[in-house]
């Protein structure tokens, strides 16, 4: 942690001999109770961009945030905002400031964690809905078997996931799908997807039919298959690796925000829709989706759980990743064996 942003610990913390300030004379740079007070406001202030938005966050009135606000930048002797009418910006100080105020925040965090976890063992994961849903609930009792002194509190949520946001949610864990993993975040461990076209098992027989060219194929689409992502991602990735242009030949779309909602509509045959190994693993072992071509999988982007606070080899987040690693390959390994069993019926679009 840069020095220069936590003068005011320093200070907080002066050996004997040198100089404290009376009581009735507050030091600038003494953590005291006021000055803890106006720098949390002042913190949510800055990371909001707005007096009007941190009063909404804190539940107090917008007066209050820009007085305690005032009142830190004249005990500071600095500015620590530039207002305009609708918004404020940092000035270098508040800059600076932000940056310390940060860190505090996370090595707070990150103590309270580890001090409720010591107590109660719990974690909790953020996870992308489509494989909360579908992979990560109905497993869960095969962690708990195996771990029966950890509790985990799984969310369901498609959202970036920051530092701050893990902090503000107390999320121990996100499960994120996404193609390169975020710098600022610990990767305790991912597993790169396969993709490849599903449909109904009716639905292929049509696809093998007599009238298959002349047949109207809709494409199901995930419009948010990541963060960042597109309707056209996934089928792009596959149309181009498996060197296809059977989806050149569709003559209609649905649209969803959810791949699970996608898998569903395929199943009522209502169209295809790309597969993703893990997350179609139980349809199809069931009988509900089958490949809707003979082409090998491809290459997706990665399934990545994702930490603010690694801690040690046995920590529950570490134990939890191990655990979630290993199952999710044997998913993986799992749905790859089926689709080489079922291979070879010829459609090869």
């Amino acid at each position: 942690m840069n020095p220069d942003r936590l003068r005011w610990l320093e200070l907080a913390v002066k050996p004997d001999g040198m100089s404290m300030p009376h009581d009735d004379e507050p030091d600038a740079y003494r953590l005291d109770a006021q000055l803890l007070s106006d720098l949390w406001i002042f913190r949510a202030a800055a990371r909001l961009g707005s007096i009007t938005a941190a009063a909404r966050r804190l539940g107090v009135t917008q007066g209050a945030v820009s007085q305690r606000v005032l009142r830190l930048e004249a005990r500071l002797g600095a500015p620590l905002f530039v207002r305009h009418k609708s918004r404020i910006a940092l000035t270098d100080a508040g800059t600076t400031l932000l940056g310390a105020m940060t860190q505090v925040a996370l090595v707070l965090n990150d103590s309270l964690s580890r001090i409720n976890r010591l107590q109660r063992k719990a974690i909790v994961v953020s996870c992308v809905p489509s494989l909360a849903t579908e992979w990560l609930v109905p497993h869960l009792d095969e962690f708990y078997r195996q771990h029966p002194g950890i509790e985990v509190f799984v969310r369901s949520e498609l959202a970036p996931s920051t530092p701050e946001r893990m902090e503000d949610d107390g999320i121990d864990l996100a499960i994120d799908y996404l193609p390169t993993a975020p710098a600022d975040l610990h990767e305790l461990a991912s597993l790169q997807e396969m993709i490849f076209p599903v449909c109904a098992p009716t639905y292929r027989q049509m696809l093998a039919g007599p009238d298959a060219d002349t047949m109207p194929i809709v494409l199901l689409h995930d419009d948010v298959p990541w963060i960042g992502g597109s309707a056209e991602s996934e089928w792009g990735a596959w149309r181009k690796a498996a060197v296809s242009t059977w989806p050149d030949r569709a003559t209609g779309a649905r649209h969803f925000n959810l791949a699970h909602l996608a898998y569903h509509a395929a199943m009522g045959d209502q169209g295809v829709a790309v597969g993703r190994s893990v997350i179609v693993n139980r349809l199809l072992m069931k009988g509900e989706l089958v490949a809707a071509v003979d082409r090998a999988p491809v290459p997706g982007p990665s399934y990545r759980v994702l930490t603010s606070h690694p801690g040690d080899a046995r920590s529950p987040v570490r134990q939890f990743a191990n655990w979630w690693g290993k199952a999710m390959a044997e998913t993986q390994a799992q749905t790859l064996s089926l689709l080489t069993a079922e291979a070879g019926s010829g459609l090869a679009l």
